[in-house]
């Protein structure tokens, strides 16, 4: 695999944004320098849909996609979707003619520059995964000095829905080699009823046919929403043992969660803590080189 080192040293396998690593090809891997034991969320299979649920079942994590090379027009993408969830797909397209009829014009915009865009989500995203108790990201400032870095840079895909000019809901992510993929999203819980979300979600897929990208990207997680739209998916799994520190702050997580999401985060903030000393540590230690992947 291709990993990031800091200063030849620090091993990056885990950080914010990085979904999962894909394994190179043999000519590729032949010319790797160094080894290293362990990574998590390696690609191990992609697959059809009839073995999400095995995958699943054995422990692995799914990242779902779009292979756009199945459908010659986004029609037949359409009647690939209709036929698997005619019924819920029909009720969001009732919807939205109906978030049209009641708030105004709806709008979209592939790449939206407005100052609203990245605050909005990142308050309606803090809200939504304080309420699941996942780990809020947005705490540490770093998350929107990225966002802000990677969209001064370009690199940023800010999709928006606006419906009479009001922004109600957004992805934001990036395009790459022909793959759109993201790492936010998020929408105005005021106007949930409409399934704001689904909305975009459909105008980035027909907007990611019509660019000829390879692939839509729906990043980790088998959330039910992506399981509608997705033709494959990534099997995502670990190749070696993970360290001691990691196995039981995963423990510790499994336990907290559902429970109480303020000691869930307090579990977090002492993982974060443990890696930021371990990193001082090694980097004090250390006068040989760190072996990388």
């Amino acid at each position: 695999m291709r990993l990031l080192v800091v200063n030849d040293s620090r091993v990056i396998i885990n950080a914010q944004f990085l979904d999962y690593h894909e394994p190179l090809d043999e000519a590729e891997a032949a010319l790797s320098s160094r080894t290293y034991p362990y990574s998590n969320f390696v690609v191990r299979d992609f697959v059809r849909p009839a073995r999400w649920e095995e995958c699943l079942h054995d422990g692995f994590e799914l990242a779902p996609c779009v292979d756009w090379s199945m459908f010659p027009t986004f029609e037949h993408y359409k009647i690939f979707i209709l036929n698997r969830r005619r019924s819920l797909i029909r009720e969001y397209q009732r919807l939205s003619r109906r978030l049209a009829e009641q708030i105004g014009p709806i709008t979209f915009r592939m790449n939206d520059d407005h100052d609203d865009v990245l605050e909005l989500a990142r308050l309606w995203k803090k809200r939504q995964l304080r309420k699941s108790g996942e780990t809020d990201y947005f705490a540490d400032p770093r998350t929107m000095e990225s966002l802000e870095l990677f969209r001064q840079r370009g690199l940023l895909t800010a999709s928006t829905l606006r419906a009479a000019g009001r922004l109600v809901s957004v992805h934001l992510g990036f395009v790459h080699e022909g793959v759109w993929g993201g790492w936010v999203f998020a929408y105005d819980p005021e106007f949930r009823k409409y399934s704001c979300g689904h909305q975009l979600m459909s105008a980035m897929l027909e907007e990611s046919h019509r660019l000829g990208h390879r692939q839509f990207d729906f990043s980790i997680g088998s959330e039910p929403y992506k399981l509608v739209y997705a033709t494959h998916a990534r099997v995502l799994g670990t190749i070696g043992r993970p360290p001691l520190r990691q196995r039981l702050v995963v423990r510790l997580k499994r336990e907290l969660k559902g429970r109480n999401p303020d000691l869930l985060e307090t579990a977090r903030e002492l993982k974060r803590e443990l890696r930021r000393k371990k990193s001082i540590y090694v980097s004090w230690l250390r006068g040989t080189e760190i072996l990388a992947g």
